[in-house]
C-alpha cells in the first residue's frame, strides 16, 4: 500500500509540452505548490494549469483508503457550491439564446409563484443570492432531515417552501439561500424540458469535453472514480451524505482536477460565452461577499480572479481561474477540512 504522503507516481508534474515548467512563471507556480507543507489529515491534490490543461499536479492519499485505491489525477471529487458556477453558465447559455433573461421576474417562468414577491424577483437575484426569498427550505431540513434523501422535484419543494415573506428588497440585501437554486432548478426544467443534470451536460459539459463531469444523486449514472469523503482519514471515518435531487443546481455536480482545468478556461477563454456573458458572470453584485452570478471574484495582487469553491459532506473544492489570462489553481480534499486554509494555499500559489 502508497504511503499516504507520497506522491502518486507520474501524478507529481504534469507538462502540456516539452519544457513548460521551465518557463518562469509555471515554475514558480510548481515551487509553490511543493512547498505547501500539508497537514496529516490532506487527502486530495493540488494543481496548476494553463490554457485548460495540467502543468503540474500534486497527489497525496486516497481515492478510497479502505480499498487502498491512491488519488490520482483521474479522482472524481464533488464540486459542492461550484455547482452553482456551471448551473449559472447553463443560465447564461439559455439567455444567450433567448429562452431566459436575467432581467425577468421569476414570475415570468413560474406564473404560480407568489406575485407580490416573484414579480420583484429578478432571475439575476437567484444566481446573485440577493432575492431576498427566506431560505424556508434550510429552516425545515434541520426539523425534516427525511428532505435529506428526498426524491422531490424541484417544482415540488418551490410549491412547499417558496411562499414567504422577503426579508429584503431584491437586490439589496445577500442570504447564501439552498432555495434560491431550487427555484433556478425548476425554472430551467420548465422552460426547456428537461432535467437540470442533462441541461448542464448538455450546455456546458459536453462543449468543453468534461468526459469525467456528471452529477451524484439517486437519479444519475455512479461516477467511476469518485473519491470517498471523510471526516479525517486515519482512522477512515467516512462523511458523505446525500444531496437530494432538487438541489442539483447548487451542490451535486462532480468532475476531476482536468475537466476542472477544462471548464475554467473554456468559461472564461473560450468560445462557449459570448464577450457579455463572460461580463454577467464575473460582474460582483454583492461586494461584502465578493459575490458575481453563482460563485465569487476575488483579487489577488491587484488581479481578478474567479473564486469557485464547493464545501458538502466530507468534499472540499477551490478553483481559482486568472481573469485576466488562462492561468489555474486547483484543490481537492476529501477530508473536512477548513476552507479558509485551503483558500490561503490557493492564494499562496496564484501570487507565486
Amino acid at each position: 500500500m502508497i504511503n499516504r504522503r507520497t506522491l502518486v507516481a507520474g501524478a507529481v508534474a504534469i507538462s502540456t509540452s516539452a519544457g513548460v515548467l521551465a518557463r518562469p512563471a509555471a515554475e514558480a507556480k510548481r515551487r509553490a505548490i511543493d512547498a505547501i507543507e500539508l497537514p496529516p489529515s490532506f487527502n486530495g491534490l493540488i494543481a496548476f494549469g494553463r490554457r485548460g490543461a495540467i502543468d503540474h499536479v500534486r497527489c497525496v492519499g486516497f481515492e478510497d483508503r479502505e480499498a487502498g485505491r491512491a488519488f490520482t489525477p483521474a479522482t472524481q471529487i464533488k464540486l459542492g457550491s461550484a455547482s452553482k458556477w456551471l448551473t449559472s453558465v447553463a443560465v447564461l447559455r439559455l439567455v444567450e439564446q433567448g429562452r431566459l433573461s436575467l432581467d425577468a421576474p421569476i414570475t415570468t417562468y413560474l406564473p404560480s409563484f407568489r406575485r407580490e414577491t416573484g414579480d420583484r424577483v429578478l432571475l439575476k437575484h437567484l444566481l446573485s443570492n440577493t432575492s431576498g426569498i427566506p431560505d424556508l427550505l434550510s429552516r425545515q431540513i434541520a426539523t425534516e432531515p427525511e428532505l435529506r434523501t428526498s426524491t422531490a422535484t424541484a417544482a415540488a419543494i418551490v410549491a412547499r417552501f417558496g411562499g414567504g415573506d422577503l426579508a429584503f428588497t431584491p437586490g439589496n440585501g445577500w442570504d447564501y439561500a439552498a432555495l434560491n437554486w431550487a427555484i433556478l432548478a425548476d425554472i430551467i426544467e420548465r422552460q426547456t424540458g428537461e432535467g437540470l443534470p442533462a441541461i448542464v451536460h448538455g450546455l456546458v459539459f459536453r462543449p468543453l469535453g468534461m468526459r469525467s463531469a456528471g452529477f451524484v444523486q439517486v437519479d444519475q449514472p455512479p461516477l467511476p472514480h469518485l473519491a470517498a469523503a471523510y471526516t479525517e482519514a486515519v482512522p477512515p471515518v467516512r462523511k458523505m451524505a446525500p444531496v437530494p435531487p432538487f438541489l442539483a443546481a447548487s451542490g451535486n455536480a462532480a468532475s476531476s482536477v482536468g475537466d476542472a482545468m477544462r471548464a475554467a478556461h473554456g468559461i472564461f477563454h473560450g468560445p462557449l460565452l459570448s464577450a457579455n456573458s463572460r461580463r454577467e458572470l464575473t460582474t460582483v453584485r454583492w461586494p461584502g461577499e465578493e459575490y458575481a452570478l453563482g460563485g465569487r471574484v476575488h483579487p489577488v495582487a491587484g488581479e481578478p480572479w474567479a473564486w469557485e469553491t464547493g464545501k458538502v459532506g466530507g468534499y472540499r473544492t477551490h478553483i481559482a481561474h486568472r481573469l485576466s489570462r488562462s492561468e489555474t489553481v486547483v484543490v481537492f480534499n476529501t477530508t473536512d477540512m477548513t476552507q479558509s486554509v485551503i483558500g490561503g494555499w490557493v492564494e499562496a500559489i496564484a501570487r507565486a
